[in-house]
């Protein structure tokens, strides 16, 4: 047996070690009684373990359901520390949690915690803490072991529909008796504090960028990332069209750049914290990006976005209404002439 396989295994046997103490620690999980009563909620727990960019700003469609389901209730959210800051002024967002307030969270006694976990695969953690919140009613798609954890189950939906539709079908079964609106309806939201988006402003001219400029997203994870050569060939088109253009990423894109020459007239961005990064970007004409954070967080701020699927189902989630563009092309990335008709067609709109 190789290093890997090894490892594998151990990993395997950890998790159903851990598994199988946790429900022997854990209170079995007893039905809900009756209907629930909206009149009695006063508090609400919106659990997501997995808290990457895109998946956070995902979910803000459903926390704004959770306000209109439970309007004198207060709304808390439970994530993994990083990327916190994209609920920050969050007008549906009463407290974001961290594990570090797992000791003490039943003691804030929830009447409904909802674990967000995506439909397609369950989540032990998020399972877990949803368990741990002690809320009455714990309500979560009905998948792997969900049932040993949470007493309201949500049959996984069959038909092909967008995670925030996949989402905010656990607040639609908890709170049955709101007039929603249909899926079509449903945003991702971004929201700025007093000032923040004006500094957005300055530090986007500061790049000596204006709002005709074009940002290019370098990051995306596995195959759905593209070579940064890629990327100078798009930039100087569009600089030979007379547009300004920003290439942006983290820092794994900073290293794939070192060394490289970055054509004229193409700028780098340095790297910042999310919300100036955010605020900076919100000053774009328009974005190009693969399905990753930034597509997300683009589409949220509401800057005309191409998005790039190459790897991922653009019916989950893509977005193409508002004046953004999705460029599918399965099992290959798209060429440069591909990616300029698509950002040609975007700009081509009225901005």
């Amino acid at each position: 047996m190789s290093l890997k396989d090894l490892g594998k295994r151990l990993e395997r046997e950890g998790k159903a070690l851990l598994r199988g103490t946790l429900l022997r620690v854990l209170p079995r999980p007893r039905p809900p009684e009756g209907p629930l009563d909206p009149a009695t909620v006063r508090r609400v727990l919106a659990v997501r373990h997995d808290a990457r960019l895109g998946n956070l700003l995902l979910l803000t469609p459903s926390l704004r359901l959770l306000k209109i389901a439970f309007p004198h209730a207060r709304v808390d959210v439970l994530l993994a520390d990083r990327y916190g800051d994209a609920l920050a002024h969050n007008p549906n967002v009463d407290e974001i949690l961290t594990a570090a307030a797992l000791p003490g969270l039943r003691l804030r006694r929830y009447d409904v915690a909802l674990d967000f976990s995506p439909q397609h695969a369950f989540s032990l953690s998020s399972a877990v803490w949803t368990a741990l919140s002690g809320a009455k009613r714990r309500v979560g798609f009905d998948r792997g072991d969900a049932a040993k954890f949470l007493n309201d189950l949500v049959p996984v939906p069959a038909a092909q529909s967008h995670e925030t539709a996949n989402l905010a079908a656990l607040v639609r079964h908890v709170a049955p008796w709101a007039a929603w609106k249909d899926d079509a309806s449903l945003r991702t939201e971004w929201h700025f504090a007093r000032g923040e988006k004006e500094e957005g402003g300055q530090v986007w001219r500061s790049w000596d960028l204006d709002r005709e400029s074009v940002a290019l997203f370098l990051g995306a994870r596995a195959e759905k990332r593209l070579d940064p050569s890629w990327f100078f060939a798009l930039g100087e088109r569009l600089v030979r069209a007379g547009r300004k253009v920003v290439l942006t990423g983290g820092p794994a894109e900073r290293k794939l750049l070192e060394g490289r020459k970055i054509p004229a007239g193409v700028s780098v961005a340095p790297e910042l914290g999310l919300r100036p990064f955010a605020a900076a970007i919100s000053h774009a004409r328009a974005v190009l990006t693969a399905d990753t954070g930034p597509m997300h967080l683009a589409v949220a701020l509401g800057v005309p976005t191409v998005q790039l699927f190459s790897h991922t189902e653009p019916w989950r989630f893509g977005y193409e209404r508002d004046g953004h563009l999705i460029l599918e092309t399965p099992g290959r990335h798209p060429t440069v002439d591909e990616a300029e008709g698509a950002l040609n067609v975007l700009l081509a709109r009225k901005g």
